[in-house]
């Protein structure tokens, strides 16, 4: 079984020096720990600590051998989307990530493709962005946030962005980012990650439906992490609520349920019965496989979870490669 990692992170050894006249205090610096672990500063605070197989090749290849991966699509981590950045220091920053991913993939093609980032808090900036991610660094596409701010990622004053990605043939990688009300999720930090994350993806994909996101560029690809965040809970829900009230029906006549079947989603729902839930209602056509690596809250086991969702062979071929292959034009 050929299988493509979707959802695979990385994060560079080292970082550019802070341009002269940027005073970006949240600029970021990786300090050495030891020959494979690399501690990341941010604001003079640890942020956390990384091994070497986010940046060196042939550990990942390693690792890649040991969980069962054949090809990873590489992303710079989502706290290095660098939104929250002054724009033209946030330029520097996800240019020299992009460059970095483009090495990456150039060391090894047969084994990595890539994604980059691109400063959407300036969308102008972030159009430039895109056609050099992918004339000069060979990236298929970028890794976007929920969320840019606190403005949606359905906003129309990002659909330049959008346009060019479409013109480009570029995959759009969401992931739910900083999620708001954080105050309400009592108990451990964590619970932003565990719950607020998944949410801001769900909000995003009804925000999408609900401005027929497709209706304005039908050729978008778009990809959610974590299988959509809670979107297959919700559903039916929004299906009923679509049919009884025409306010619903104001941007289009597509039924929540078989827009939803027009995006992507990978698998990285930690439940292979859910997963298995989401292909029957979804369609194997439109699930790639992930692990959100190489942290060490990924899914682990890839070819066993996968085995697991009770797919057929057929739909197994579509999930582990062929859809990944059809999205990067592999």
């Amino acid at each position: 079984m050929t299988i493509i990692d979707f959802h695979a992170h990385i994060v560079p050894d080292s970082y550019p020096a802070r341009p002269g006249g940027v005073s970006e205090p949240a600029w970021p610096e990786m300090a050495p720990v030891n020959e494979s672990l690399s501690s990341m500063i941010i604001n003079g605070k640890e942020y956390r600590k990384f091994e070497s197989f986010y940046w060196d090749v042939d550990a990942r290849i390693e690792q890649m051998g040991n969980n069962g991966i054949d090809m990873e699509l590489l992303s710079p981590l989502p706290e290095l989307l660098s939104y929250w950045l002054d724009a033209d220091a946030a330029v520097v920053l996800t240019d020299f990530m992009n460059e970095f991913v483009g090495n990456m993939v150039r060391k090894a093609p047969d084994r990595f493709q890539g994604l980059g980032c691109i400063a959407m808090q300036d969308p102008q900036q972030a159009v430039g962005q895109l056609e050099r991610l992918h004339s000069e660094h060979g990236l298929k596409g970028v890794h976007l946030g929920s969320h840019i701010n606190g403005c949606s990622l359905a906003d129309e004053r990002f659909y330049p962005v959008f346009e060019t990605a479409e013109d480009l043939g570029l995959v759009l990688f969401i992931h739910g980012i900083k999620p708001g009300s954080l105050d309400r999720l009592l108990g451990s930090p964590l619970m932003g990650p565990v719950l607020g994350v998944p949410h801001e993806t769900t909000a995003l994909i009804g925000s999408f439906i609900m401005t027929d996101i497709l209706g304005s560029f039908p050729r978008l690809k778009l990809v959610f992490s974590h299988g959509g965040g809670g979107i297959g809970a919700v559903l039916d829900r929004f299906d009923m609520v679509w049919n009884k009230f025409d306010v619903m029906k104001v941007n289009g006549d597509i039924r929540p349920l078989d827009y939803a079947k027009r995006f992507y989603y990978d698998t990285v729902t930690f439940s292979s019965d859910y997963l298995g839930y989401l292909v029957r209602r979804l369609g194997a056509g439109r699930f790639v496989a992930g692990t959100d690596g190489p942290t060490e809250i990924g899914q682990k086991d890839l070819p066993g979870f996968l085995s697991r969702a009770g797919l057929s062979a057929s739909e197994s071929a579509l999930v582990t490669h062929e859809n990944a292959k059809q999205l990067l034009s592999l």
